[in-house]
């Protein structure tokens, strides 16, 4: 076994670490948390193809270390791992640190340091891509968009070498980007459209993969919408079931899930679409079990003003009782040991606080317990935006008996 390190830039902090450890279940992956900078996580464990890394929606991008350096060593750099090397090809540098002046001190001497190895090896003409200097929350980063790199070919055509302050460097070769260009395309491209009550691919990816569902095992969503937690789990290869009270959801999830399908040439999926109530599976499903559940069953408007907590609450009151109907239901049908990925609606106050209600209290009278990760100090696991009144908050269950 050949054991890695890699440094790996989260796109929604703990909900990524949660999806990468639920997703390393999966795998039977044991892996070692060596230290974070900033929306980067250090890990080490066995070594991981690229596809491995690219069914994740929660990354932005995967190094993989090869080599580790003081600030003041870098002409010792062994730069070998930068193999393929040719004219006009594109490259780029990314450093995070704890300090400004680090990131951005390291990231020029490596691009001189790179330099000189392209030159003593006859490749001069080439692009440089550069990148941006920003803080995020109370580290440093100077960082070549994941975004650009996919657009440009980098991984393909060329290289990227990202570097992390710990105690010393540690300095990758980029070997995984997400797909943004794919997920931008389900969710712009499918027939059919509505914000209002869709969820972003990549989000609908992590709840996916939090159910830790394996290729051929089915995954229920009993509030579909117009499919796009269904899509992500068919792209994965598993098999779906999806269930709306308006018929007319279910229409516009049955042709977003053909143009899926055909759009990625998926032949040996099941996908089964019902119209239907959540709390009342039992008429559609029989005595039928899944293996996973993934659903956001409440998407709140968007709100023009802060409420009082006083309006927050009653919001989410309303908002509950829907979710409280429909866990009875949900848990009959999912296996013994199968897991529930639920979004919750989280509303921010006046007072700035932000508000949800208690579900796993409810959940543990079905049988469903809050799913105990290493990477969750504690649920929900938000999905904060400062420009957003209303927001996402995700639990994890587990179907302990009933």
């Amino acid at each position: 076994m050949v054991v890695k390190r890699y440094i790996i830039t989260l796109a929604y902090g703990a909900l990524s670490e949660a999806e990468l450890e639920a997703y390393s279940t999966l795998l039977n992956l044991d892996y070692l948390v060596l230290g974070r900078v900033g929306r980067c996580c250090i890990i080490e464990v066995e070594m991981l193809p690229q596809q491995t890394w690219l069914e994740l929606g929660g990354l932005h991008k995967v190094a993989e270390v090869f080599a580790e350096v003081k600030s003041d060593e870098i002409n010792r750099l062994n730069l070998e791992a930068l193999t393929a090397l040719t004219d006009k090809m594109k490259w780029a540098v990314s450093t995070y640190s704890e300090s400004r002046s680090s990131a951005l001190k390291f990231s020029e001497d490596l691009r001189e340091s790179i330099k000189e190895y392209l030159k003593g090896r006859g490749v001069v003409k080439t692009k440089l891509l550069r990148g941006k200097i920003r803080k995020v929350d109370s580290n440093w980063e100077y960082e070549v968009s994941s975004q650009l790199l996919q657009k440009e070919h980098v991984i393909e055509d060329g290289f990227e070498v990202v570097a992390v302050k710990l105690k010393s460097w540690l300095v990758g070769k980029t070997v995984a980007v997400v797909d943004h260009i794919g997920y931008r395309q389900r969710d712009l491209e499918r027939p059919i459209q509505d914000p209002t009550i869709t969820i972003p691919p990549k989000l609908a990816r992590i709840l996916v993969n939090l159910t830790a569902c394996k290729k051929g095992e089915t995954l229920l969503d009993p509030f579909c919408g117009l499919g796009t937690i269904l899509g992500e789990a068919a792209i994965r290869g598993l098999n779906v079931i999806g269930v709306d009270a308006e018929p007319s959801r279910v229409e516009g999830a049955r042709k977003n899930l053909r143009w899926l399908l055909e759009k990625y040439g998926i032949r040996d999926a099941s996908v089964e679409l019902f119209q239907g109530y959540a709390e009342n599976l039992n008429r559609i499903l029989k005595r039928r079990v899944v293996d996973g559940v993934a659903t956001e069953p409440i998407l709140l408007p968007p709100l023009k003003h802060l409420p009082t907590e006083q309006e927050a609450k009653r919001m989410l009151e309303r908002s509950s009782a829907i979710y409280y109907k429909s866990l009875p239901s949900i848990s009959r049908h999912l296996k013994t040991g199968g897991r529930l990925a639920i979004v919750l609606p989280c509303v921010k106050s006046r007072s700035r606080r932000i508000l949800s209600f208690d579900i796993s209290r409810e959940a543990s009278k079905v049988g469903l317990r809050l799913y105990p990760l290493k990477s969750v100090k504690k649920y929900p696991l938000l999905i904060e935006d400062p420009s957003q009144r209303v927001m996402r908050g995700i639990h994890l269950f587990e179907k302990v008996f009933g």
